[in-house]
């Protein structure tokens, strides 16, 4: 027969309470809860934070200094003004525990007990716990990342104007004409030619001669760019950052604000004074952690068992995480990340202090209990 959600939660407290908790090593209390010359340490729970990194492409387009006698070398597809584009290829969605100021909880130690605990102050593990059952954590450091930051440019045109001038290719011309920057490009395919029918002097093995012809190339390459103007392109990465709070109606999707973006001017933080449109993300709970709510809901409205945990404190509180789906809709496209946020959750504890208990770093969640 199955027993409802407020059958099972009596049942629990039940046994909750007739613990022995006189030979236990360890108990946790809350900050106002502690005892005068205590021996222990500070241990707060994870709140999750969410990283979204951007990649945006910017194309700088860059008009020729001949483009209006760009008919002479029958050039089409002209660039006709400097202008500057955006255009996002690309956001990754992570996420790295931190503190969580509002859960900071204090862990008596009775007997001489091994607490291990994480960079953000979490509770990592309690008791002897052997290397395979506690690794080294491999998240995201808890240093704070506020965006905008470019960390790679790729050119997509070899050589532009003004290479062309400091690699001393117009050197010789330095007021340099339309009609003699013509007359370069005719005499440089000729040259091309002579190359490939061998009545260069000299003898040439093949790799050599393919050699000259692309430098040949480039060089004809840079003063064609003169006419139709240069398509620049840049990668550019940035780092956004967003804890979310639980939301009062856990069935509602949650939408934030991560930044601004327009094709104009780009990726902008939130904070910035432009009316570009708001990229936002959407968080949409599956609600795994409803019934161990109503269970904790339960256990609060229990006066006796609040006494004991008042009296007593408890073994150890740790977070049950909330599942959730997160998706972010831009331009056509749906960047999708199916995770757990820690603060949606709920918050538990258990009564006895077992000799070995690991939680999940990510989370504080229960990992491994002896």
């Amino acid at each position: 027969m199955k027993r409802t959600v407020k059958q099972i939660s009596l049942i629990l407290i039940a046994v909750l309470t007739t613990l022995n908790l006189t030979a236990q090593s360890y108990r946790s209390f809350t900050t106002d809860k502690v005892a005068f010359n205590s021996t222990g340490t500070y241990y707060t729970l994870p709140k999750t934070e969410l990283i979204f990194k951007v990649k945006v492409e910017k194309t700088q387009e860059n008009k020729g200094v001949f483009a209006d006698y760009a008919y002479m070398i029958g050039a089409k597809n002209i660039i006709i003004n400097d202008a500057v584009k955006y255009s996002i290829k690309d956001i990754e969605i992570y996420t790295r525990p931190i503190g969580d100021n509002e859960n900071i909880y204090y862990l008596n130690t009775i007997k001489d007990v091994k607490v291990n605990k994480t960079p953000e102050g979490a509770l990592l593990s309690i008791g002897d716990v052997d290397a395979k059952h506690n690794p080294k954590s491999h998240c995201h450091s808890t240093k704070k990342e506020t965006t905008i930051v470019p960390t790679q440019t790729i050119e997509t045109s070899p050589i532009y104007e003004q290479k062309l001038l400091k690699q001393g290719q117009l050197d010789a011309m330095p007021n340099l004409t339309a009609e003699q920057a013509v007359k370069e490009i005719q005499e440089l395919r000729e040259q091309q030619i002579d190359v490939l029918s061998g009545s260069v002097d000299g003898t040439f093995m093949n790799n050599s001669i393919e050699y000259m012809y692309k430098q040949l190339d480039k060089i004809i390459d840079g003063y064609v760019s003169l006419f139709v103007g240069e398509t620049l392109s840049e990668t550019l990465e940035y780092t956004f950052t967003l804890c979310p709070e639980k939301p009062l109606i856990s069935e509602e999707d949650l939408l934030l604000g991560i930044f601004k973006f327009s094709e104009e001017e780009g990726v902008m933080s939130l904070n910035t004074n432009s009316s570009a449109p708001v990229v936002t993300v959407k968080i949409h709970s599956l609600n795994t952690t409803k019934e161990y709510e109503k269970i904790e809901e339960q256990k609060k409205k229990d006066d006796k068992l609040q006494k004991l945990i008042d009296k007593k404190g408890v073994g150890v509180y740790y977070r049950i995480p909330e599942s959730v789906e997160l998706s972010i809709e831009l331009g056509g496209r749906k960047y999708y990340k199916s995770t757990q946020i820690s603060q949606f959750g709920v918050v538990s504890y258990m009564m006895d202090s077992p000799n070995k208990i690991i939680f999940k770093h990510q989370t504080g969640a229960l990992k491994f209990v002896e």
